[in-house]
């Protein structure tokens, strides 16, 4: 299976300490983390995606299907 990606997932009970271990669950909780596609305000409730970045930076992606569509569309376009 040469070729497969691993791919991490966090238990909705487990995201709190997730964010909090990478200094982000402030910044989520006070509503200060936007959609990088929608520029809609990320929260606990409606977080899907946490793309980690250089320099401890994360992206966010909501929960909308149209969001994770168009954030994985660009993705694949970069390979």
């Amino acid at each position: 299976m040469e070729g497969k990606n691993k791919i991490p997932a966090v238990f909705k009970e487990d995201l709190k300490k997730l964010l909090q271990s990478i200094d982000e669950l402030e910044s989520i909780e006070k509503g200060e983390r936007l959609c990088k596609v929608c520029s809609k305000v990320v929260s606990l409730e409606n977080i899907q995606l946490i793309i980690p970045r250089k320099d401890k930076i994360y992206d966010f992606i909501c929960d909308s299907p149209v969001c994770v569509e168009e954030y994985n569309r660009k993705n694949e376009l970069k390979k």
